[in-house]
């Protein structure tokens, strides 16, 4: 579709199973050629436990990533994160430091 369309995708995020079964929310980029160019698994998982209310535990079935994606683009660089991952400053701050 990104290269029928001529445009840049972010995938949202998708589970990704790897070669070791290990199960990633991950986010993919696809540049204007159909290449994909990024992948990001998401860092921060998000675990609560609120007693006598909600449990819900992400980390129960994925595993973390551990790696700050920052892609290059025309309109400059772009960093990549999945949902709770914007609520933690430093890896913005790992972001802008890649560029």
């Amino acid at each position: 579709v990104a290269a029928e369309q001529k445009v840049w995708l972010v995938g949202g995020s998708i589970p990704e199973v790897d070669a070791e079964g290990k199960v990633y929310n991950t986010c993919v980029v696809v540049n204007p050629e159909g290449e994909i160019v990024a992948t990001h698994r998401k860092v921060h998982l998000f675990d609560i436990d609120v007693p006598g209310k909600i449990t819900f535990k992400e980390s129960d079935t994925l595993t973390q990533g551990d790696k700050v994606t920052v892609v290059d683009t025309p309109f400059g660089k772009v960093g990549v994160g999945i949902c709770y991952d914007m609520r933690f400053a430093e890896l913005a701050l790992l972001m802008r430091n890649a560029g």
